[in-house]
């Protein structure tokens, strides 16, 4: 789950009285350079400065076209602006990598250095600069760690490492002036071998077979409806929420070509530990139609786990989005829609005692287009008939179809979709 980037940075430098979180597990190689097909360091806040920003920014590079990309996006949400200060399909050697237990990366002016659990970032582009301090305050965690922390994408292979709250401090420059910040973070750091352009290019297998052993233990599958679509495997939804009361939230959603048949985890830091919920039903409650596809702005998330997580998230703000063109004859682009926006939701504890929950979240689309573009079928059943939906961005049509035996009514329409 989510976004190509590449993050920047890291000098750390332990203020006297910070408070940070120590694990006796960590290995070295985690934060280190694993000179693979792809890798990233990401960084997400929500920061206070004289007004409310939202940063995410990474560093990437990718073996397959031998490129590099900085993702650098800062939202402003009381002006509702974006500002885009990414760079993107550089050459591979734009980004240094050095260092096997530790991050030292450097980005032209951009850089990140540091060590679990402390790091220090520098983004730095079009006169804009964000350098600020992540201090770590809840552990580390590999995505699926109790089943081997391998994660499947096509026949290829990754690993998934976060950091669901880090303290952020820091200062931007921005407007023609420098301000000084303090907000939370989280962090993640992706490694591995596999193919965008050739997605069935490897030989994974196991990672499937203990994923489809932890999936079957914890699905939710609902019968209320069937819903066919494009979406896919290759892409993925993912969020990262910040709530008032200190918790956050790593929420990552695998679409599956049956909306019903839904495949994700969610991890919640409550302040104390991580718990891990793998039984996740969700349901786009609003989106709009960009270049090929579907994008859902408005997203409801029901999961169990260790409780119950009830919310509904969305986008708010500008979004911004990359795209990448692939080189498949099938495969026409990859699509990365994101935007911050806000959260209400509760959390249900196993004594049934219920918690409140608001916040800020920054959600991301990723979305694999095919030269088919988007299409989706649903058939929903009532107790007196059905309603049957099916569209197509590349004919741009949707026709929705109702029937009502009690008392007996046909409805029909036909419209354009964008």
């Amino acid at each position: 789950m989510k976004k190509f980037a590449i993050l920047a940075v890291i000098i750390f430098i332990f203020p006297a009285n910070a408070y940070f979180y120590t694990n006796d597990s960590w290995n070295l190689e985690y934060d280190g350079y694993h000179d693979c097909i792809r890798e990233w360091w990401n960084v997400d806040a929500f920061i206070k400065a004289d007004k409310n920003y939202s940063i995410t920014a990474s560093f990437e590079y990718e073996k397959e076209t031998d490129a590099a990309n900085l993702f650098f996006t800062i939202f402003d949400w009381d002006e509702k602006i974006v500002y885009d200060l990414g760079s993107y399909g550089d050459n591979i050697s734009a980004l240094q990598c050095e260092g096997k237990y530790s991050v030292n990366l450097t980005y032209e002016k951009s850089w990140m250095r540091g060590n679990y659990p402390s790091y220090k970032v520098h983004f730095e582009n079009k006169d804009i600069v964000v350098e600020m301090e992540l201090i770590a305050e809840s552990e580390a965690k590999f995505v699926v760690e109790e089943e081997g922390g391998i994660l499947p994408m096509g026949l290829g292979y990754y690993r998934y490492l976060f950091i669901p709250k880090c303290k952020a401090i820091g200062w931007i420059f921005i407007d023609g002036e420098i301000k000084n910040f303090e907000g939370v973070a989280y962090y993640e750091h992706v490694w591995g071998n596999w193919s965008y352009h050739n997605p069935l290019k490897g030989a994974t297998i196991s990672p499937y077979i203990n994923l489809a052993r932890w999936w079957w233990e914890n699905k939710n599958i609902s019968f209320n409806s069937l819903t066919l679509s494009s979406n896919n495997p290759f892409g993925y939804d993912w969020a990262w929420i910040s709530f008032e009361n200190g918790w956050s939230i790593f929420y990552g959603v695998v679409p599956f070509w049956i909306e019903e048949i839904p495949f994700g985890v969610m991890y919640l830091y409550n302040g104390d530990k991580i718990l891990e919920f793998g039984s996740i039903n969700y349901e786009y409650l609003d989106g709009v139609f960009y270049a090929g596809t579907y994008i859902p702005t408005k997203i409801k998330v029901v999961a169990q786990g260790e409780g119950k997580l009830s919310f509904i998230m969305e986008m708010n703000n500008e979004p911004h989005v990359y795209e990448d063109d692939l080189h498949s004859f099938y495969w026409k682009k990859l699509i990365l829609y994101e935007c911050p926006g806000n959260v209400n939701g509760y959390y249900e504890g196993i004594d049934g005692r219920r918690i409140n929950l608001t916040g800020n979240c920054e959600i991301e689309i990723e979305r694999q287009i095919s030269v088919l573009e988007y299409a989706m079928f649903k058939i929903t059943p009532y107790s007196n008939g059905f309603e049957l939906i099916f569209l197509s961005y590349l004919l741009n049509f949707m026709i929705v179809f109702q029937l009502s035996l009690y008392p007996f009514s046909i409805d029909f329409s036909f419209s354009n979709i964008r």
